[in-house]
């Protein structure tokens, strides 16, 4: 059951294109008054207060980006029942992701949701037309209202009519509304005529704390079979952490293996169906993560310390359920 009087707080971080017919968006704080009103539903669900955050072109995003979200929803934490995050769709699970590291303990719900619109492009318009205007931000808002009014304590990504844990979620589809997908069949919970929790999610029992550091400078690479390391010191001047995506069985050769080894920086290799011990001290071997997942948790962790060690502490332990449990 909704109830009226729960205060919602709607953050606009893009993602805010209404739908086809009413191509509205936020693109600066002055447009978020009108951009509100024409949705006047939303106030028979729940007392939902617009914040602007970010522009739907503004190009922001990254550690920047989910600073300022967290920021805004740790700030609020006393003064809501629950928050709405609206993202572009290519940048919702990272958002959502960096909010589930940065914000523990949270004891209230945060829904990220937003449009699909702006991916779509016009020669593809065809596509479109069997959704009925449901890529757009409308009905995906209603129902992160009603998941946004549960006693769910937790971060969720909610496109479609399921609300993901975003840590153990990719993206499936593109012209699709449930367009991400658990990688373990998990979920929050499931929004038809209401709210199906998946499961009890017991309040934490420590207050929620806010670690809002990340590095922004990590690079990310994907190795190919005869990748040399010859040029990797050098690509990597300036970078605090470099993240690489392994092969499945036989990871690196030799060579390339000795270049990361010799790194003077911790190195995160990760492979989403297994990566051996390398036994050296600055390689972190992570499989039972989303590429997502860990390339975000290891800019948090590098954000927490500098240390490679606690680095490495940090990535094998779990902060917000987002160890994959492999069947």
């Amino acid at each position: 059951m909704i109830i009226k009087s729960k205060k919602v707080y709607l953050l606009l971080s893009g993602g805010t294109i209404l739908s086809e017919s009413e191509p509205m968006a936020v693109e600066k704080e002055s447009d978020v008054k009108d951009w509100f009103l024409s949705m006047p539903e939303l106030a028979v669900m729940a007392q939902v207060e617009p914040v602007f955050i970010s522009g739907e072109n503004s190009g922001e995003s990254g550690p920047k980006l989910w600073q300022k979200i967290n920021a805004a929803v740790f700030d609020r934490l006393d003064k809501a029942d629950g928050f709405i995050v609206t993202s572009r769709p290519s940048e919702a699970l990272f958002n959502a992701i960096a909010m589930s590291f940065a914000v523990l303990n949270i004891n209230q719900p945060a829904v990220f949701t937003g449009s699909q619109l702006p991916i779509l492009k016009k020669e593809l318009a065809e596509k479109k037309k069997g959704f009925g205007g449901g890529l757009g931000l409308k009905a995906n808002l209603i129902n992160a209202v009603q998941m946004a009014t549960t006693n769910l304590g937790a971060v969720g990504l909610l496109f479609g009519n399921r609300c993901l844990w975003p840590a153990k979620t990719r993206q499936a589809a593109v012209y699709s509304l449930n367009v991400f997908e658990s990688v373990d069949e998990s979920y929050l919970a499931k929004v038809d005529f209401g709210i199906s929790p998946a499961e009890k999610i017991n309040p934490p029992q420590k207050k929620p704390v806010l670690k809002n550091q990340f590095e922004e400078k990590v690079l990310a690479l994907k190795y190919y079979p005869g990748m040399e390391a010859g040029g990797l010191k050098q690509l990597a001047v300036g970078y605090r952490g470099l993240f690489i995506e392994s092969l499945a069985l036989e990871p690196f050769s030799q060579e390339f293996l000795k270049g990361l080894a010799d790194a003077k920086m911790p190195v995160v290799v990760f492979n989403r169906f297994y990566v051996p011990p390398f036994n050296q001290e600055n390689l972190i071997e992570i499989f039972n993560l989303t590429k997502e997942t860990a390339l975000v948790k290891f800019m948090w962790a590098l954000g927490q310390t500098r240390e490679t060690s606690e680095v490495r502490n940090i990535m094998f332990n779990e902060y917000c359920g987002e160890f994959i449990k492999h069947r």
